[in-house]
């Protein structure tokens, strides 16, 4: 078995073999993650392609004392690839309408929300959240999936610490009425 540190070195050199074979090994957990930010299969991988471009471009400059795993370097390039191309190409804002008086009230804790999803399979889901408003994606996918901070959200979207909290709580929300609506075949109304 080859090692990262021999497939790192190869991408260097511009080895096709050793790209190839970065790409076998990570291009189907990159695809997910663009596919959860975006939402649609052939524009998450036109992102999973500039992914592995930036990839083999940055891997000239990759140190694991500095830069982590590579697995975990590579994510942070597809999270950052997919957030670019959100704010590039789709040209909308993350900014919603608050409307709290509904949002508070529905919602529930995170164990809750939590045990939910745990009775449905990770492909229903994948669907779900490929359906949620873009905004609501974008912060539920970096708050629970690669676990930043609304801080962090924050800064990386240009918004505001509270509408990245109103989005996640919006995402729930989504989430719990899908996930009501799929049980039952009854929609919850706000």
């Amino acid at each position: 078995m080859i090692s990262d540190h021999e497939i790192i070195e190869g991408c260097r050199k511009g080895k096709r073999r050793f790209q190839d074979l970065l790409y076998r090994q990570s291009a189907s957990a990159l695809l997910v993650i663009c596919y959860r930010y975006i939402g649609n299969r052939m524009e998450a991988e036109d992102v999973l392609h500039d992914t592995f471009i930036k990839i083999y471009k940055g891997i000239r400059n990759f140190n694991i004392t500095d830069n982590g795993s590579l697995n975990g370097w590579m994510k942070r390039i597809a999270v950052n690839t997919a957030l670019n191309y959100i704010r590039d190409n789709k040209k909308r804002s993350f900014e919603v309408i608050v409307d709290e008086e509904h949002t508070v009230d529905i919602v529930q804790d995170d164990d809750d929300n939590v045990y939910l999803l745990n009775d449905v399979e990770p492909e229903v889901i994948m669907k779900m959240i490929a359906e949620m408003p873009e905004g609501y994606r974008a912060v539920f996918n970096m708050y629970v999936f690669d676990q930043y901070s609304h801080q962090e959200i924050a800064s990386s979207l240009g918004i505001s610490i509270n509408t990245s909290k109103t989005q996640l709580r919006k995402a729930r929300l989504f989430l719990q009425k899908e996930l009501h609506k799929k049980k039952t075949g009854i929609a919850l109304t706000a």
